[in-house]
């Protein structure tokens, strides 16, 4: 029985994964995500009987995971009959796809991302200033540094204002590569990467990579070929090393010191050892299963946080009269930790992990909730011009990669700033131009 039911709830995210990637809807980053971090480890776990929890954990995991996936896709495809039946959706192409391609800029767009480029070299650069302002030099930049400054610094801290803009204007590079612009998409790339090494932050690299996907993910091909499985196999693996890269920077101390004693196979066998004894972000899922153990009896739980949290999004915690929860990763951590007293330290138990801790077992009914969810941002994403559906599209990708992992209300807020950022530069060229 827990082999069958691990095979049924892979089947139910490899389904949602071939759904959305043929109805090319953005959240097919997600249930990548969860492919990747929850489905094909679990299901290895059962296979070869490396479970760090009993059967009846994993067989429940199993149940609520195939459950939560079930409500969710029919949910979604509900919606999209409702859409279609309304003809609310402004669509490039059929079935509500989001589809981009290669085009030229009319006048108007280039003024766009002319802005965001010059957003994303002025992150990189204030970057820069804040790592020689506080830690001398950029040799001597890593995240623990750059972590210990912002908890100090509180609200006062700059990188966190520099990393929204960052993401927000990152997606200029799949801009420039749509559109042919070699030079620009190298230069924006290498901002991309090297803004990543210095911070040491994972999911920094993320825009790179999704703007390096979207391209094969948002074409007009709907049906998936042997050579498609391979691209998107190897490009998945290249991205689980480079967060396990990016990782080992932690531990080296920043990317000056790891170079400075670089070792290729020494490095290669440190990140193929996390891999291979499920370390790090392939690890987050056993949380998922020790609330599962504990069965939610932990303060905090079962009360939707997450949920009220994302609906209040707009306002500060501080300014919302007790109304909004706090941040329920703390709690998350503390319930992981096994510690009541912890304050600090957080935990993201994948998408799967989050919802359980949020609802119990009546979080399986929160399939509807993303699909809404997910509905919305497709349609809000599709309304829009070139380059704002190309950058929305790389920002809604980090978003639900971030929220894959479990921590949805970090990627959202992501999200949320990005949008109003964007839009807002919008506006500027708009009022620019009509002068």
């Amino acid at each position: 029985m827990n082999f069958l039911l691990a095979f049924i709830q892979l089947i139910s995210i490899i389904v949602l994964c071939i759904y959305e990637y043929r109805m090319k809807f953005v959240s097919v980053f997600l249930w990548a995500t969860l492919l990747v971090m929850f489905g094909i480890p679990h299901f290895l776990s059962v296979v070869f009987n490396q479970m760090e929890y009993g059967y009846n954990v994993m067989i429940k995991a199993s149940i609520f995971v195939i459950l939560f996936n079930s409500i969710y896709l029919f949910s979604r495809f509900m919606l999209w009959k409702i859409g279609k039946k309304r003809k609310n959706i402004i669509t490039l192409k059929e079935h509500s796809a989001i589809q981009i391609s290669h085009s030229h800029f009319p006048s108007r767009e280039k003024l766009l991302y002319v802005f965001f480029f010059v957003g994303l070299i002025a992150s990189f650069v204030a970057l820069l200033l804040y790592t020689n302002f506080y830690l001398g030099s950029i040799f001597n930049a890593n995240w623990g540094s750059f972590y210990v400054i912002g908890q100090n610094l509180g609200y006062g801290n700059v990188l966190k204002y520099t990393n929204l803009l960052f993401f927000a204007t990152a997606g200029v590079a799949l801009v420039f590569r749509l559109n042919g612009k070699k030079k620009l998409f190298v230069i924006s790339s290498i901002l991309v990467l090297f803004y990543s090494l210095i911070t040491g932050n994972r999911i920094t690299i993320l825009p790179l990579f999704i703007a390096l996907i979207i391209p094969y993910v948002f074409n007009e091909k709907r049906n998936i070929s042997l050579k498609q499985v391979i691209f998107f196999t190897t490009a998945g693996l290249v991205v689980i090393y480079s967060v396990y890269f990016l990782r080992l920077l932690r531990i080296y101390g920043g990317f000056y010191l790891l170079m400075s004693n670089f070792d290729f196979w020494g490095i290669n066998n440190q990140i193929i050892t996390m891999l291979l004894s499920g370390d790090g972000e392939l690890s987050l899922r056993n949380t998922f299963y020790r609330f599962i153990e504990i069965d939610n009896d932990w303060p905090g739980f079962n009360e939707a946080h997450t949920y009220i949290r994302l609906l209040l999004i707009a306002i500060p915690t501080s300014l919302s009269f007790g109304l909004k929860p706090p941040d329920f990763a703390i709690t998350m951590g503390s319930a992981s930790l096994n510690n009541i007293y912890n304050t600090k330290s957080s935990m993201h138990p994948t998408l799967y992990g989050d919802v359980f801790a949020n609802l119990w077992w009546f979080g399986i009914f929160l399939g509807v909730f993303w699909a809404i969810l997910n509905s919305i941002v497709d349609n809000f994403v599709n309304r829009r011009s070139f380059v704002i559906k190309a950058m929305l599209i790389v920002l809604f990708g980090v978003v639900y990669v971030i929220a894959g992992r479990g921590s949805v209300y970090n990627g959202f807020f992501i999200g949320y700033t990005g949008c109003i950022i964007i839009f807002v530069v919008f506006l500027m060229t708009r009022l620019r131009l009509s002068k």
